[in-house]
């Protein structure tokens, strides 16, 4: 006797979570709402699970990059250079 078990595809639908989120929930970094229903959802979502899994070698992080100053003498090259014409 064979069992008809309906299985869905293993892919990221528009009821999961973003992948920032799942690294949030990871890191618990979440209001307790959102985290008990991302909870919810990993119950039932074989991708989210391995995703979550994958996010875990990854830090999660909140530095802010800034670009470096431009040396001065570079600086005084390129407005001389704009400035032609």
């Amino acid at each position: 006797m064979k069992t008809s078990k309906t299985t869905s595809p293993f892919r990221k639908t528009a009821a999961c979570p973003a992948s920032a989120t799942l690294l949030s929930f990871g890191c618990q970094n979440l209001p307790v709402e959102i985290a008990i229903s991302v909870k919810e959802h990993l119950r039932d979502c074989d991708f989210c699970c391995a995703e979550l899994r994958l996010l875990a070698h990854h830090q999660y992080t909140t530095i802010k990059y800034t670009a470096p100053e431009i040396p001065m003498n570079l600086r005084i090259l390129a407005e001389s250079i704009l400035n032609r014409g």
